[in-house]
This record gives C-alpha cells, sequence and structure tokens, in this order.
C-alpha cells in the first residue's frame, strides 16, 4: 500500500507541474502600444510573486530554419516595474516558438510571427511632381518679386 502511495505521490507531481503562463503583451488588456514589432516581441513577464529574483531563460526557436537560441534575464521582484521582456534581434516576418524556462519549470510553446516590414523605396508616395496650386504659388511670387524689383530700380533712378 505505501509502495503505491508513492507512486502515485510522483505521479501527481508530473500532472500538476508548473506551468509558466507566456503570451505577448496586448494592447488591450495591457496598455502597451503592441506586443509584436518588425524584429521584436514584448512578452508578458513570469509571475513575480512566484517568480521574483529567480534566474529565467527565454528559448526561441525560428521555424523555418529551425535556429534555436537562448537569453537568460532575471524576473524583477514585485512590484514590476517593467511591462514585460523585450525580446529582440529577431528576423522580419518569420514565425518563431517561444518559451520560457525557470529552474525545473516551463511554460508552454508560443508560437509567433514579427511583422513584415516593407522597403521604403517600394513605399508609393503619391504624386512625385508638383500640384497645380504649388504651380501657381510659386508662378505668382515669382511675378511678384519682378514687380518688387522692377519698382525698386525706378525708385532708384527716379527718386535722385
Amino acid at each position: 500500500m505505501l509502495t503505491v502511495l508513492f507512486i502515485l505521490g510522483a505521479l501527481s507531481r508530473l500532472n500538476f507541474a508548473a506551468d509558466i503562463p507566456i503570451k505577448l503583451l496586448s494592447p488591450e488588456t495591457d496598455g502597451v502600444v503592441a506586443g509584436r514589432f518588425p524584429n521584436s516581441f514584448l512578452l508578458k513577464l513570469p509571475d513575480c510573486s512566484i517568480y521574483g529574483n529567480k534566474s529565467a531563460q527565454v528559448l526561441y526557436i525560428e521555424l523555418p530554419s529551425n535556429a534555436s537560441k537562448t537569453e537568460s534575464f532575471e524576473v524583477p521582484y514585485c512590484p514590476v516595474s517593467l511591462p514585460g521582456y523585450l525580446l529582440k534581434d529577431l528576423k522580419s516576418g518569420t514565425t518563431y516558438n517561444v518559451m520560457y524556462k525557470i529552474e525545473n519549470d516551463t511554460s508552454t510553446v508560443l508560437t509567433e510571427t514579427t511583422t513584415t516590414v516593407t522597403d521604403y523605396q517600394q513605399i508609393n508616395a503619391g504624386l512625385p511632381a508638383r500640384s497645380g496650386a504649388m504651380v501657381v504659388i510659386t508662378v505668382i511670387l515669382s511675378l511678384a518679386m519682378v514687380a518688387l524689383l522692377v519698382g525698386l530700380i525706378f525708385s532708384l533712378f527716379f527718386t535722385g
């Protein structure tokens, strides 16, 4: 009977293992501009009351190439002054699997894609030439300048 209890105790620890929630910060609930950027993710920090002042790792895998990288940081203690952890130096328009690992606890896998960026030379800024109103204003100002110069020259010759 005691053996059965030990086996159940060992299995119950596996069933109720801590699972760290992981998600991107969102503008609606977290008050940030965005959680997904062209070359970075803004991840919600692990719970500071449980994991405060503990060393954590962010494991992320680039899906097309399966290249994996790890970054380490310390979870801040409560109250937290930072909104989240910025995972940076990612590739634009690429899908990543991201997870936290703190001591023996791991998070679920978060699959997200960075924002795709358009090359600035491919952006159509509209009509590159001057508009009709700008041409009219330029002509009027040029004629006014010529009239002022002619008036100045006449006034110099006929006043003296």
